[in-house]
């Protein structure tokens, strides 16, 4: 099974990203892809401005800022309505910041060419050694939400708040977020589970900056993603 660069497209969400986010579309587009939908959570910065200056761009715009959660169902729903016209199979996840690599995508296709049951692919920092920096705290975080995923959805991944995913296009029509902000990772992840998706992990490569790290999730942030997380599952 062979996929064409021109059957995927790259969803980014993307929130006051102006200073960083025109170097991760550009590799993206030399890489030859040639759908990129960005969806644009609010941004008080010139983020938009910077967006205009790309000839072909899908771009969708939140007028205030709702959190990934919400940005990444916009750029789902987007996608659902156009997919089919616009040619596509299968959609990526890819972030704004320039901490994802585009080559990190040959895993990806290639996990679907080895198996074209699956119906995603998820990303790793954890399976293989990779050039990925995780700071010792940041290691520790991610740990502890492998086991909390765990504990709400019964699925265990080695990297379970990833954002770099590919998927088919029949998949995105399949899950649904209602969470807005960050907890949406494992409200993903129990959805995965809900709708029986097949998957598998690749390894791939996480570059963090200083800039990255004060973008990440705090003590504050997390304890709302686990609070927020356990009155969806077990209280509506």
């Amino acid at each position: 099974m062979k996929i064409n660069k021109d059957e995927i497209i790259f969803l980014i969400r993307a929130y006051d990203e102006a200073s960083r986010i025109t170097p991760v579309i550009q590799s993206i587009l030399d890489a030859g892809f040639t759908h990129v939908l960005v969806v644009d959570d609010g941004s008080k910065d010139n983020t938009l401005e910077v967006l205009s200056l790309f000839l072909g761009l899908h771009i969708v715009h939140h007028p205030f800022n709702r959190g990934g959660g919400a940005a990444l169902e916009t750029g789902f729903e987007y996608i659902r309505r156009n997919g089919e016209e616009l040619g596509i199979k299968y959609v990526v996840t890819f972030d704004a910041d320039g901490q994802h690599h585009v080559e990190d995508i040959a895993a990806f296709v290639a996990a679907f060419q080895k198996d074209p049951l699956l119906d995603l692919v998820l990303g790793s920092r954890f399976i293989v050694k990779t050039r990925t920096n995780v700071p010792f705290f940041r290691r520790l975080t991610l740990l502890g939400g492998q086991f909390f995923t765990f504990f709400i959805s019964g699925v265990w991944l080695t990297d379970a708040h990833n954002g770099y995913r590919m998927m088919k296009l029949d998949t995105v029509k399949k899950i649904h977020l209602t969470m807005d902000g960050m907890e949406y990772g494992s409200e993903f992840v129990d959805e995965m589970r809900h709708q029986k998706c097949r998957f598998i992990e690749v390894p791939v490569n996480v570059t963090y900056t200083e800039d990255t790290l004060a973008k990440g999730q705090h003590l504050g942030g997390i304890w709302r993603i686990v609070t927020k997380m356990l009155w969806k599952k077990f209280f509506n």
